[in-house]
């Protein structure tokens, strides 16, 4: 993986920020874009700190310009860019459909939906021209399920799903493969905040996933490293759900098992959550 060029979207913060340390630490040159110059200059310094290579740009991915102009540093420094990783996002405001307002759903789409597709023409355009490219979006399970209150998220996260399904078989041919990370809840800085105050939304999307416990951030960007790498040269248009199974869990599922573990003989090896 070294001498790798990745931009990361978002890399300032959650986990786009674990991406951009998981990758300097690998070997990887890294792009940190973001729209916070705190939050992207402390992170590259961070990249920096641990031995590797980075470099902070401040561009607001919803705004096409500015989008031209971090791939137009990123050429101007490293000749090239070998990775993308779309992790750019704005907070929720949750809302039922009848409540949500014009400014909530255009916010969420320009950044979620436009930048990522502004973002990946630009670095689709540098790819094909080399014929070498790997493009990793963070999705999310809300995207295939839908979420109830977060209608202009869900609606993002699935229009990027359909994107990245669309590219990877317009850039195939050139070597360009182009894949999607759904994430359930994920141990973000946030979310343990919340959870540590015995928020009971968090409280209810662990209680809903088999394996008990929220993603952390590192296991995603893992997951990204080996996504950019040789070895997974012929994975494209895969939408990869890293959840601790909570895609595949119902709410009557978790009723069954716990009234099912209360009366199976077997329960000293099941246990109680």
């Amino acid at each position: 993986m070294e001498n790798k060029i990745m931009v990361v979207t978002g890399g300032a913060s959650g986990i786009g920020k674990e991406i951009a340390l998981v990758a300097g630490r690998s070997g990887i040159a890294v792009v940190v874009a973001d729209i916070s110059v705190e939050g992207g200059e402390r992170v590259q310094a961070e990249v920096e700190a641990a031995g590797g290579d980075a470099m902070y740009v401040q561009a607001d991915v919803s705004v096409v310009r500015q989008v031209k102009d971090l791939f137009e540093k990123v050429d101007e420094r490293f000749g090239r860019v070998d990775i993308l990783v779309n992790s750019a996002g704005v907070p929720g405001q949750f809302s039922l459909i009848v409540d949500m307002t014009d400014e909530t759903w255009h916010k969420t789409l320009d950044v979620h939906l436009n930048g990522t597709f502004y973002c990946l023409r630009e670095a689709a355009r540098h790819m094909v021209a080399v014929r070498f490219g790997r493009i990793i979006n963070i999705a999310s399970i809300a995207g295939i399920l839908g979420t109830v209150g977060s209608a202009e998220y869900s609606a993002a996260k699935a229009a990027v799903i359909n994107l990245t399904k669309t590219a990877a078989k317009e850039l195939g041919p050139y070597n360009v493969s182009v894949n999607a990370i759904a994430p359930g809840m994920v141990a973000t800085s946030v979310n343990l905040i919340l959870e540590k105050k015995d928020s009971p939304f968090i409280k209810s999307a662990v209680d809903d996933t088999p394996t008990a416990r929220m993603t952390e951030p590192g296991e995603i960007a893992d997951l990204v490293l080996f996504l950019s790498s040789n070895s997974a040269r012929n994975i494209t248009g895969q939408v990869i759900s890293v959840d601790g199974g909570a895609l595949n869990t119902t709410g009557v599922d978790n009723f069954m098992r716990d009234f099912l573990s209360k009366r199976t003989t077997a329960e000293s090896k099941l246990g109680h959550r």
